[in-house]
C-alpha cells in the first residue's frame, strides 16, 4: 500500500507544490487536504473545506485512512485579533495532534520556525535544537511557534509509537512567496534600527519545497534546524535588493511603527523589528551531516530569486 497523507492549509503555496508532486507519485495512494480557502486546483486529489480548529478533522483521517498527516496550517501575516491568531496556532495544533492520537496516524511532519527561538538581545551567534524557544512576546506568530514547539515535544514524548519530524525553518523566501515579509522589501526604503546590522538566514521557497516532498518519501525522525545555506548580514539582504537602508534610532523607530500599525498603515507590528535587532539564527549542522544533498540552494540565492521576480525590469 502507498502513503495515505493529509495536509493542513493546504491552499498555500508550498502546499499546493507538495501536493503536486504527491499526486505524481504512485508511492501515494491518496492525497487530500483541508482549509479555509479554496486551493488553486483540486485535481487529482481530494480537499475538504475544513478550520483546522474543527473535531471533525479525526473523522476525515478516520474515513480516509490516513496514514501521514503534514501541519501546515497557521497564520502567518500579522493580524489585530490575536484571539483568533491563539486559536487557529495553538488550538488548531492541539486538535491536530488529538486527531492524529486518536485515529493511529503513524507519521506527522510539522513545519515550526527558527523565530520560535526569538530574537533576544542575549542569543548566542547561532543557537541549535536543544537552545531554549522563548519566542516573541509581542509578535504572534513567533510566540505560538514556540508554545506549539513544546506542543509537539511532549506529543513526541508520550506517544513514541507514532513517528514525527519537526523542522525548524527561518523566512521563506523566493520568486512566488507574497506575505508581510515582502511586503516590507517591497517598500521604497529598508529601515532598519541604528546601531543593529544582524545576521539573517533565508530558506529558499524550491528547497522548502522539496524537503516536505523528501520528508514524506524518506521518513525522518525529530526534531531539526534547517535553512539555505549561508549567512547575510540585514544590510547585504538590502544591497542586493537595491534599497536604501534608514536606519532609525530605536526610540524613534518602535514608536513610529506602532503608529502605523495601530493606523494599520503598516502590515506589521513593531515587535517584528527585533528580529532585524537582535539575531536569530540557527544551526543546521544536526540536518545537513545526516542529509547533506537535501537543501541545495543558499541564502543569497532565495533572495536573489526574489528580487528577479519581483522586480524583474531591474534585476534581468
Amino acid at each position: 500500500m502507498g502513503c495515505r497523507v493529509l495536509i493542513t492549509g493546504c491552499s498555500g503555496y508550498l502546499a499546493g507544490v507538495l501536493i503536486e508532486r504527491c499526486v505524481g507519485d504512485p508511492d501515494f495512494e491518496w492525497v487530500g487536504g483541508i482549509d479555509v480557502r479554496e486551493p488553486r486546483s483540486r485535481h487529482g486529489w481530494s480537499f475538504h473545506m475544513l478550520d483546522v480548529r474543527d473535531k471533525a478533522l479525526a473523522s476525515i483521517i478516520r474515513e480516509n485512512k490516513v496514514d501521514t498527516l503534514v501541519h501546515l496550517a497557521w497564520i502567518f501575516n500579522p493580524t489585530h485579533n490575536p484571539e483568533l491568531e491563539y486559536s487557529v496556532d495553538v488550538e488548531g495544533s492541539k486538535n491536530v495532534l488529538e486527531a492524529c492520537r486518536s485515529t493511529g496516524v503513524s507519521y506527522i511532519l510539522y513545519l515550526s520556525s527558527t523565530t520560535a527561538y526569538g530574537a533576544h538581545p542575549d542569543n548566542p551567534e547561532a543557537m541549535d535544537e536543544e537552545y531554549p524557544r522563548r519566542g516573541h512576546p509581542k509578535f504572534l506568530y513567533s510566540k505560538h511557534k514556540a508554545i506549539v514547539d513544546e506542543l509537539f515535544l511532549n506529543f513526541m514524548r508520550e506517544n513514541p509509537e507514532i513517528k514525527v519530524c519537526m523542522y525548524r525553518a527561518p523566512i521563506v523566501l523566493g520568486p512566488n512567496t507574497r506575505n508581510f515579509v515582502t511586503d516590507i522589501a517591497g517598500m521604497r526604503f529598508m529601515f532598519g534600527v541604528s546601531g543593529y546590522d544582524p545576521p539573517m538566514q533565508f530558506m529558499h521557497e524550491d528547497d522548502m519545497a522539496e524537503l516536505l516532498y523528501w520528508s514524506l518519501k524518506n521518513r525522518p525522525v525529530g526534531v531539526y534546524n534547517v535553512a539555505s545555506r549561508g549567512i547575510m548580514r540585514y544590510s547585504e539582504v538590502a544591497r542586493l535588493l537595491g534599497k536604501r537602508l534608514m536606519r532609525l534610532p530605536a526610540w524613534l523607530i518602535y514608536p513610529l511603527t506602532s503608529m502605523g500599525w495601530s493606523l494599520r498603515i503598516l502590515s506589521f507590528p513593531p515587535a517584528v523589528l527585533d528580529f532585524i535587532r537582535y539575531p536569530w539564527v540557527a544551526k543546521t549542522e544536526k540536518f545537513t551531516s545526516h542529509y547533506p544533498s537535501v537543501i541545495k540552494h543558499s541564502s543569497e540565492e532565495a533572495v536573489r530569486d526574489f528580487a528577479r521576480a519581483r522586480w524583474p525590469e531591474k534585476f534581468s
